[in-house]
């Protein structure tokens, strides 16, 4: 009987500690994924768009292959945004690498990934410099300009 009773008091405690392990990983939110991942997938992203390309300049046989076209054509542009979306953030993290591009004629060249966005018109907003808040001396106070509020009630 108490064989039974340690078993199942085992069992319980494992899996309370397995439950409490997963309810943290799912707080901590969602990891970035490595640069070369984030790469990788828009090496994959790339090689989707240009086979869907390919499918989409065929020629229009009717009207029902005309809405087929739109739709690949409307999946090529959902791509394009996913793609800027991960080169925005491998550039937003501080890396800038160097990529290998080919374009319509057949010439390949090598040149960083800030310069292929500002090339194919990418804006990115820029971050916005944390100012330093402004302190100045008041007679026996220090004044702080431009700082955080404590929420408190102050009364003199």
């Amino acid at each position: 009987m108490s064989g039974v009773i340690g078993t199942i008091a085992l069992t319980l405690y494992i899996g309370a500690r397995a439950l409490k392990k997963r309810k943290l990983e799912q707080t901590a939110g969602p990891k970035k994924s490595s640069v070369s991942d984030r790469m990788k997938r828009v090496k994959d992203i790339t090689t989707e768009q240009l086979e869907l390309a390919q499918q989409a300049d065929g020629p229009q046989k009717n009207g029902l292959d005309g809405k087929y076209k739109n739709g690949i054509i409307g999946q090529i542009k959902r791509l394009d945004e996913e793609k800027n979306e991960l080169l925005i953030s491998i550039l937003e993290d501080g890396h800038d690498p160097e990529l290998t591009t080919m374009d319509a004629s057949g010439v390949v060249s090598q040149m960083k990934l800030s310069e292929y966005m500002a090339y194919m018109g990418i804006k990115m907003t820029p971050k916005k410099a944390e100012e330093k808040p402004k302190t100045e001396r008041l007679g026996k106070f220090t004044v702080v300009r431009g700082g955080k509020d404590d929420g408190g009630n102050t009364t003199h």
